[in-house]
């Protein structure tokens, strides 16, 4: 799949979490392709991180805190 044909994210294909440290952990399952399935691919981002608020925020919304 080329950059341009990369659509957004669908919510339901990951899960995200806070941890105890106050990192927020990404979980993007993945998908099922010509019948081999791929490990899914985890992320933390800690403050300080370029993408961490983007996944704040999207913690945020998807456990229904307001920031």
């Amino acid at each position: 799949m080329y950059a341009t044909e990369m659509s957004p994210m669908e919510p339901e294909s990951w899960d995200i979490d806070r941890r105890q440290d106050g990192s927020v952990l990404v979980r993007v399952h993945s998908a099922d392709r010509n019948g081999r399935r791929l490990p899914d691919a985890v992320f933390t981002f800690r403050m300080g991180d370029p993408q961490y608020n983007y996944w704040e925020e999207k913690y945020r919304k998807r456990s229904g805190r307001q920031g």
